[in-house]
């Protein structure tokens, strides 16, 4: 696959991922020299609701207002005027809005809102309240669009934006409206287009090289649970092999999402999917070996770590990412 590479000031950047796409541009997950740093690109695509002037020098001016008015924002690091780009620190960790959609509460940091709002308020200022746009990171919470507005009582965050941080009538009617448009369904792969998945996911480095491609082939064609999740363009973005009964038990064996389409719902709704086919959660109990870094996620599926499992594993395993 060909990597995409923007240029900001003279510096190349190579784009990993899309992080999101907001009113004034797309936003990406982008390295240079081994720092990943967010990347947005400026965009002039119509917006019904809201009306821009000079949208990179709005986000210069917005920046210096919130730094001022001691919002916790990532730091800027670049801003090139001719190309419409601006380079930021990038705050890794979810968003409330991931949080909230996952089932997790967001009481743990409404104070912290409030305490931003408060300083915003001080300095006349509304910031954009919606969920998507705060991120935390070690327990603090990061707003990290750069986007400030004069203040009105009816944007602020007891008005308006404390009703999308919890799963409110609006918060779930927002679901409805932006719902992806990815569809899940049960079907098996070729191996090939496995191949070219696992390049585009994290999955890749889970598997050992020994006869790797003969048994990924085996893997696609016998495994009992086969499920995909496909874009409006029939692209593979999301997988989920398992093993079941269908009568006790289901064993997730694989389960990955296309970088582009992480935090998205998508691999909670294919552990959803899987979970009823094989039987229901009443009849049904849900086993997998997780990644440690892939653990938070399946606790917020209502998972727990189990001290009763028993192996026995004598295969040959050279460590190896699929490319």
């Amino acid at each position: 696959m060909t990597e995409k590479k923007l240029n900001v000031c003279g510096k190349e950047y190579t784009v990993l991922r899309l992080l999101g796409k907001g009113k004034g541009g797309y936003s990406y997950l982008a390295e240079h020299k081994g720092v990943t740093a967010v990347l947005k690109q400026i965009h002039h695509e119509p917006c019904a609701y809201y009306s821009f002037g000079n949208k990179i020098e709005a986000e210069r001016r917005d920046y210096g207002r919130l730094r001022g008015a001691g919002i916790r924002i990532p730091e800027m690091i670049a801003v090139d005027t001719e190309a419409e780009r601006i380079v930021k620190v990038y705050i890794e960790g979810p968003t409330v809005f991931d949080l909230v959609r996952e089932g997790a509460s967001a009481e743990p940091y409404l104070g912290q809102a409030r305490e931003m709002a408060a300083q915003a308020k001080a300095a006349g200022l509304n910031i954009d309240y919606f969920p998507t746009n705060f991120v935390v990171r070690d327990g603090l919470l990061w707003y990290v669009d750069y986007e400030c507005n004069d203040y009105m009582d009816e944007w602020s965050f007891e008005t308006w934006g404390i009703r999308y941080w919890s799963r409110t009538p609006e918060f779930e009617a927002y679901l409805r409206d932006h719902r992806p448009a990815v569809v899940i369904r049960e079907e098996r792969v070729t191996a090939e287009e496995y191949v070219d998945f696992l390049r585009r996911t994290d999955l890749g480095s889970q598997y050992p090289r020994e006869r790797v491609e003969e048994r990924i082939a085996r893997l696609v064609r016998t495994v009992t649970v086969s499920l995909t999740a496909r874009n409006e363009q029939g692209l593979l973005v999301g997988v989920l092999f398992g093993l079941t009964d269908y009568a006790y038990w289901l064993y997730i064996t694989d389960l990955g999402v296309d970088r582009d389409y992480t935090r998205q719902g998508i691999g909670r709704r294919l552990m959803q999917t899987a979970h009823q086919l094989a039987g229901g959660e009443k009849d049904i109990a849900v086993y997998l070996i997780a990644n440690e870094n892939a653990v938070p996620f399946y606790e917020r599926c209502g998972m727990k770590r189990a001290g009763d499992v028993m192996q026995y594993n004598h295969i040959e395993w050279t460590e190896f990412t699929v490319t």
